[in-house]
């Protein structure tokens, strides 16, 4: 089998290719990076597909599974170039999106801007209809109220209609009318429902998500439409699977019921492989922190798994999406660099992304970007960048910070481009103490995996500066995210309201609403082509004291369903669970269900990972780098990534190169190889 994977960044687009064996081909890995070019264009996924199928010495034609990931979704949302939607509410319910929950976000400030709806009232739409709290329809949605809504579509012609009305996740008659009418007379006009996109309480975080999916969905269509029809012209014949938020893959198919779902497909990759990289390195605990050129993606990884977050507040907007707990700090190799009015150092948020890119790129670009710094310093070889296909200016790197850093500080060049490095390594530090802190981590216990181009050039620092375990550096740690791609299976996630107390609760009705859930899923599943066999459910419920606000979602194991409802069992697991995230627990107190939720995955076929080989003779060189002082240059060894094979130990201090990126390995560090060619960095001598 022969699959590929793309995810695309701000500034590079990350490409891995895996021949199997028994694709009748030796097999083999190949990794790439190329440049993203335009925000929400294909171009650069298609010259790279064209490019590692080139050096591979295949056709786009051979390639049996190609898995997507991508950044459009979420791009749309915080630039507000998503598409015109309007969103249909109850009469007297205009303005939902615009009160929202009337919580100040800067509760002492006398004057402050809330951020704006994604649909304008402008372009919402009331309709006369009423459904209580109970699911009893206390107004009837008449034929006349629906062909008025169809007239005020017709006049406000939005290319997606999103539809909210009073308690549907009770009873989704009115929404399901609704929307009949709609398709009637506009037939290829995307309608989104909000009983099926999130099925919960809670009027304005309930239609801010289904207006959220609305808003962004026929971006995300129109991409990867567009995209699909690139690979036919390329000759791709295999399957097309899309990365979904929640850390599964979904068909074109299934992504296009809600695409809410692909809001942050990027961010999820990253996280998959590490998952997957903790396993075979038999670890327990890490934290995944992928630096690519405009952001840092960062994950806690704990026993092989990732925690999924049911909300998000995306600029501004409540978005009740499942999504992998990833957080997100705007700190990436180019990251502009910058003297503030009060003479201090800084780094970020601004990128100088792909255009025009870092100075040293010779693209246009005239700020100095951590890039920059790392080329000035010795880090990063301006001949050896990307695997020698792009060469780096360091003369363009040092102009850019002499003007704007060195000189407002009136330092050396040298002093100013380490300033840079630490001044960015000093974000990320606290990126990941605040992530610890939030999830009650323990970092003495944890490894860090630094990932993406410039992740392994700040690992051991961080590491070192944390005191943490040690540093895991993946065997392409410049395409992870890629790699996590291919390590994913499909999922469709299904939940539905279910507000009962637990003791009194009939057995019939939690067996019941949990075979529903998985019927669906199944059968989702089922239309997907996964054999039963290879389909997989895991069960959750929504739990709670009664009297509390938030829910817990707690695992439910099959076998405290067998033969009726462990209510022990489960009243044992929900309180555990209360006592890791809130320190204490009240075994006395009663709890209720407030949901049910289902997983669903069904397992893919992929190519089997090709054996680690010392593909490269041992080439070591010496080269003079900024370390530790800028007054004191220090000569380290240089070590190619292909000639070191599983087993060895170097000492550092240290510099490992290979096409996606670079690691440093500090002076009192020295790594370990392990079986698949990840590099274990931690402190001490070999």
């Amino acid at each position: 089998m022969i699959t590929l994977a793309a995810d695309v960044g701000g500034t590079f687009t990350d490409l891995i290719l895996t021949i199997g064996a028994g694709s009748g081909r030796p097999a083999a890995t190949h990794v790439d990076k190329v440049s993203t070019g335009a925000r929400g264009s294909t171009a650069g996924i298609e010259a790279g597909i064209a490019k590692i199928t080139q050096a591979a010495g295949l056709s786009v034609g051979d390639v049996d599974l190609f898995v997507h990931g991508f950044t459009v979704g979420i791009n749309a949302l915080l630039t507000r170039a998503g598409a015109r939607a309007a969103l249909i509410v109850p009469q007297g319910q205009g303005d939902v999106l615009e009160i929202g929950n009337q919580i100040r976000p800067r509760t002492y400030a006398l004057f402050q801007d809330k951020p704006a709806p994604v649909i304008p009232k402008t372009q919402v739409i009331e309709i006369a209809e009423g459904i209580d709290a109970f699911g009893t329809v206390t107004r009837a949605l008449t034929q006349g109220a629906i062909m008025g809504c169809l007239d005020d579509i017709d006049r406000l012609k939005p290319e997606a209609v999103a539809i909210s009305l009073s308690f549907s996740f009770l009873n989704p008659c009115h929404e399901q009318a609704l929307a009949e009418g709609i398709k009637s007379r506009f037939p290829d006009l995307p309608i989104f429902l909000s009983h099926e996109t999130d099925p919960r309480p809670e009027e304005w975080r309930r239609a801010s998500t289904t207006a959220t999916v609305a808003y962004i969905g026929p971006i995300v269509s129109r991409y990867v439409t567009g995209l699909e029809a690139a690979l036919q012209r390329m000759g791709f014949r295999g399957r097309f699977l899309l990365m979904r938020s929640d850390g599964g893959v979904a068909t074109f198919e299934a992504a296009q019921r809600n695409p809410g779902h692909l809001l942050t497909s990027g961010l999820s990759g990253g996280v998959i492989a590490a998952e997957a990289l903790l396993q075979r390195a038999g670890l327990k605990a890490a934290v995944a922190l992928d630096v690519g050129g405009t952001s840092a993606d960062l994950a806690a990884v704990k026993a092989g798994r990732t925690g999924i977050r049911r909300e998000r507040v995306m600029d501004g907007q409540p978005i009740r999406l499942p999504t992998i707990d990833v957080e997100t700090v705007s700190n990436g190799g180019g990251s502009i660099a910058w003297v503030d009015a009060g003479g201090a150092l800084r780094v970020g948020p601004a990128s100088a992304g792909a255009v025009p890119g870092p100075a040293c790129y010779g693209m246009g670009g005239t700020r100095p970007t951590v890039t920059d710094a790392a080329v000035v310093l010795g880090w990063l070889a301006p001949k050896d960048y990307l695997g020698g296909e792009m060469t780096l200016d360091e003369g363009l790197a040092r102009q850019a910070l002499s003007e704007h850093a060195a000189a407002p500080l009136k330092i050396t060049v040298e002093a100013a481009a380490f300033g840079v490095i630490r001044v960015a390594n000093a974000a990320l530090v606290q990126a990941v103490r605040k992530l610890a802190v939030e999830r009650g981590l323990d970092l003495r216990r944890h490894y860090l995996i630094p990932a993406g181009g410039a992740g392994p050039l700040y690992g051991a620092m961080i590491a070192r500066d944390l005191k943490m375990a040690g540093l895991l550096v993946p065997r392409y740690p410049g395409i992870f995210a890629a790699e996590g791609l291919l390590a994913a299976d499909l999922c469709h996630r299904d939940q539905m309201h279910f507000h009962h107390p637990l003791a009194t609760v009939a057995d019939a009705l939690v067996l019941d609403g949990f075979d529903t859930l998985q019927r669906r899923t199944a059968a989702l599943l089922d239309a997907d082509g996964v054999p039963r066999r290879d389909q997989g459910f895991r069960l959750r419920a929504d739990m709670r004291h009664i009297g509390q606000w938030h829910d817990l979602a707690v695992d439910i194991p099959q076998r405290l369903l067998k033969g009726g409802v462990n209510r022990e069992g489960l009243a044992a697991l929900f309180h555990r669970q209360h006592r890791e995230l809130y320190g204490h627990s009240d075994p006395s107190a009663p709890i209720e269900f407030r949901g049910l939720s289902i997983e669903a995955t069904g397992k893919l076929s992929r190519a089997a990972p090709a054996p680690v080989e010392v593909t490269s003779a041992s080439n070591v060189r010496s080269r003079s780098i900024i370390l530790e002082d800028p007054l004191h240059p220090t000569t380290v060894s240089v070590y190619d990534r292909a000639s070191l094979g599983p087993g060895q130990r170097l000492n550092g201090p240290l510099l490992i190169s290979q096409k996606d990126s670079t690691t440093v390995v500090f002076p009192g560090q020295f790594l370990q190889v392990l079986d698949d060619g990840a590099l274990l960095v931690l402190e001490g001598r070999a």
